[in-house]
């Protein structure tokens, strides 16, 4: 399995005694507690925003620990010219004391610059001032920057961004093109200009509106039969620039909110970020790249929830976040970062958490995970990246959560601090993140670590992982490893996260093994003889053995004078890929039914004359019609400033690619080449483990 990168942070800790002395909060109300421990909530964060002329295109965030600046790549600060940049704070009642600013070189984390603002202008609600480049920094080159707010409440606090300084002045065109691109979409007199800008591709799906690109038909760029309008502002940032001889391309982000009336003329809401890379030659603007993400703002009602699906609407995700109890009796379901709770049985459902998202930026900046629903209908869930609570201000981290079914509350149970943005922890959480046994067991880098609720003991069990090392069964309860972390070994080590309980399985004298994956609950893994290592130039596994989770064998495979050179498992396929001694052979199967899942959902997707493709969880039985549905109201949620974590990790892996496009995190790939290609697909870049970029779309296009 290929192992992407992610730094992750681990946490757990219980709250015993901390429950009776934490903030209810939720962004829609905040509800007292007599009990209550005191409350450290000191007011809201100074915000930060730079000005480009008269237009604002960065709006910096608040942290109040160090981040990493090479993970944390988000918003670009463009610097005209003569070096100078406008910035406006928002005080937020904050009594500001010190304004400095540090910048670096993005290979070597070098100091270029430093400093400190002496002269601003200030009100009662705002600070404004303009900040001057240092003549050190290249034109055209990107720099780490950071502002430092030092207040009387919080003391210093860390606003992140890159920087570049431009040569000519392209930004002020670039960004009135996007907005009259994106204004133009809405409007049927003038949008016929824009099929001249883009590239469809006639043998891409014309139906999703969730995601447009610029190979999406013209009827999907002016949104098909949806007929939105625009509601309140387009904020725009600016993501990224790349300056040539023979032009700049600056890449940009608009969000905003639409409405539009459905097929059954209910007025429905939706989240967009609209992304364009603008391209200026011999003083003309062309589209380079476009993409938008739309996220319907989904309400639990009637409407959405009928008697054979969850109707979730239009989203820029094509598989609903969802997971079952073993009893089939509930549901618990994340629509961007609200979480839910449905018993089918009753037709229930809870609102458990609700994040409210303010914007599109806002889903990218912080995330939501369902772990487990047990037979009760308690989940477990956790809220990562930039935490909203007033408990964790200016914190970056995982909360991790438990809803109670009988309190009809959720409460914290740790939350551990984190140098990584949420873009990054979702590509770790998605290798492994469970709960078991007042445990909780993640994937960090190169290493398993784990965090016990209980006793607060954390740490690492196994470090140094190899790709294709280890594997994880389908619900993340089982982890198996090479012993030794690497592409084989004496022995496999198999671990419960369920308890915690270890085992290890012997190759036997003059054996090594080699674990391929789970099919179902069962193990699959290669058996070869230490001796065929010095022979061949492949390692080479004669025989294939699938366990059962007592490591029982239940089925092998051997041919006589065949090797096997890789395994690829699907639900109930094993692909085997052979060779002999000599050269490679034709790929061989085993039909391997494993034990039948009785699911009570799906992901499913349904066309609406009006809204075209929409996501959906479709019950595998439909619901009794006979039975009302029932709406709770939102459940609290208990945060505890006492329960924070700080379990710093290592990070570094110099073998790790990162691939941004569209102004976002794509992915994390080990090969260079795979990034690149990955990257030119969404016409993005490639950057190594330091945020200096390696391979740039821009600088490839003719």
């Amino acid at each position: 399995m290929k192992k992407k990168i992610i730094i992750v942070s681990l946490i757990l800790l219980i709250v015993a005694a901390a429950v009776a002395g934490a903030l209810v909060y939720n962004h829609r109300n905040t509800s007292k507690d007599d009990t209550k421990v005191e409350n450290t909530y000191q007011g809201m964060l100074p915000d930060v925003h730079v000005l480009y002329g008269t237009e604002t295109v960065c709006s910096l965030m608040g942290y109040r620990d160090n981040m990493n600046e090479a993970m944390n790549r988000q918003d670009i600060i463009p610097v005209a010219p003569d070096r100078k940049v406008s910035v406006q704070i928002e005080k937020h009642e904050n009594k500001i004391l010190k304004i400095s600013y540090e910048v670096h070189a993005q290979s070597d984390e070098r100091l270029v610059d430093s400093g400190a603002v002496s002269d601003w202008k200030e009100n009662d609600e705002t600070i404004r001032f303009d900040f001057s480049a240092s003549a050190i920094m290249k034109m055209g080159q990107e720099y780490f920057f950071c502002f430092k707010l030092q207040t009387e409440k919080y003391d210093t606090v860390n606003y992140y961004a890159r920087l570049m300084v431009t040569d000519t002045e392209f930004v002020s065109e670039q960004l009135k093109f996007a907005k009259d691109f994106s204004d133009k979409t809405f409007d049927s007199t003038k949008s016929q200009k824009l099929a001249f800008l883009i590239e469809p591709d006639p043998s891409l799906p014309n139906d999703d509106l969730g995601k447009t690109t610029i190979q999406s038909s013209y009827s999907m760029l002016i949104w098909n039969t949806l007929v939105p309008q625009k509601t309140g502002k387009t904020s725009i940032s600016a993501k990224e620039f790349c300056i040539k001889d023979t032009g700049e391309a600056g890449t940009y982000t608009m969000t905003y909110r639409i409405k539009s009336v459905n097929a059954q003329k209910v007025e429905e809401y939706y989240n967009v970020a609209e992304t364009i890379t603008v391209w200026t030659c011999a003083g003309k603007q062309y589209v380079l790249a476009y993409d938008r993400e739309v996220n319907q703002i989904w309400v639990a009602d009637e409407h959405n929830i009928g008697n054979s699906f969850i109707d979730l609407g239009i989203q820029n995700f094509g598989t609903a976040d969802y997971v079952e109890s073993e009893n089939g009796q509930y549901l618990a379901f994340n629509i961007n970062n609200d979480i839910y709770r449905m018993d089918i049985t009753t037709k229930t459902v809870t609102p458990i958490y609700q994040f409210d998202a303010a914007d599109s930026e806002s889903l990218y900046q912080t995330k939501a995970k369902v772990l487990r629903v047990d037979h009760s209908g308690n989940v477990d869930y956790i809220l990562y990246g930039y935490s909203l609570s007033e408990e964790h201000v200016g914190k970056n981290g995982i909360s991790v959560l438990q809803y109670n079914a009988e309190k009809k509350q959720s409460e914290e149970k740790a939350f551990l601090v984190s140098e990584l943005p949420a873009s990054i922890l979702e590509q770790e959480l998605d290798k492994l993140c469970y709960i078991g046994d007042e445990t909780i067991y993640m994937k960090i880098g190169e290493n398993i670590c784990y965090a016990n609720v209980r006793t607060k003991e954390s740490g690492t069990l196994v470090e140094n992982l190899q790709d294709g090392s280890y594997a994880v069964n389908a619900d993340e309860s089982m982890l198996v490893y090479n012993t030794n972390g690497e592409d084989y070994a004496k022995s496999l080590t198999i671990v419960n996260l369920n308890n915690g309980e270890m085992q290890e399985k012997e190759a036997g004298e003059g054996n090594v093994l080699k674990v391929y994956g789970y099919t179902g609950e069962n193990l699959v893994y290669g058996l070869a003889k230490q001796a065929d290592l010095e022979r061949y130039n492949f390692f080479p596994v004669n025989m294939l053995k699938i366990v059962d989770h007592n490591m029982g064998e239940i089925k092998s495979y051997f041919k006589d004078g065949v090797f096997i050179t890789n395994v690829e498992i699907s639900d109930t396929i094993i692909n085997i890929q052979r060779r002999n001694r000599k050269k490679k052979i034709a790929d061989d199967q085993l039909l391997f039914n494993t034990e039948e899942q009785v699911t009570a959902a799906h992901t499913s997707h349904w066309a609406d004359d009006v809204k075209q493709k929409e996501l959906a969880i479709a019950f595998e039985h439909n619901l009794d019609a006979n039975t009302e549905l029932v709406i709770e109201k939102q459940t609290p949620v208990v945060f505890d400033s006492h329960v924070e974590i700080d379990l710093s990790t290592d990070y570094q892996n110099d073998d790790n690619f990162y691939v941004y496009g569209y102004g976002k995190l794509q992915g994390i790939v080990k090969n260079q080449a795979q990034a690149q290609q990955s990257a030119r697909t969404v016409y993005g870049l490639v950057t190594d483990q330091t945020g200096k970029k390696v391979w740039v779309f821009e600088e490839n296009y003719s």
